[in-house]
């Protein structure tokens, strides 16, 4: 399980460094508002009020989500202080980290 979570943060690393994920908050509403954004990764440890205001919108948006991962580990994934909001702007980075997410909720088996 560690090594699948170690690739989908790998894949967060080489999201940002390709510089197709905002991360913060204000940054990510104003990706979402904008139709960019075609994932957007919240941390487990974001408080329920961040929580609900950005399942909401990208509900409202129609924009996949997922909840996963600390503030620091998201953070330390793309080279940055702790995060709370990432939020990924290319499809092609969107459908890789949704299948490695995919097979971290199903133990990783291939």
């Amino acid at each position: 399980m560690k090594l699948i979570n170690d690739k989908f943060l790998s894949l967060l690393g080489l999201c940002q460094k390709a510089r197709k994920m905002v991360s913060g908050s204000m940054q990510c509403e104003s990706t979402i508002r904008s139709g960019k954004a075609y994932l957007v990764i919240i941390s487990e440890e974001a408080s329920e009020a961040t929580k609900d205001e950005f399942t909401h919108l990208c509900t409202s948006r129609d924009v996949p989500f997922i909840i996963f991962g600390g503030k620091d580990q998201l953070g330390g994934a793309i080279g940055k202080y702790s995060r709370t909001l990432l939020a990924v702007t290319d499809s092609a980075f969107k459908e890789m980290l949704l299948n490695e997410y995919r097979e971290i909720q199903h133990g990783g088996d291939r």
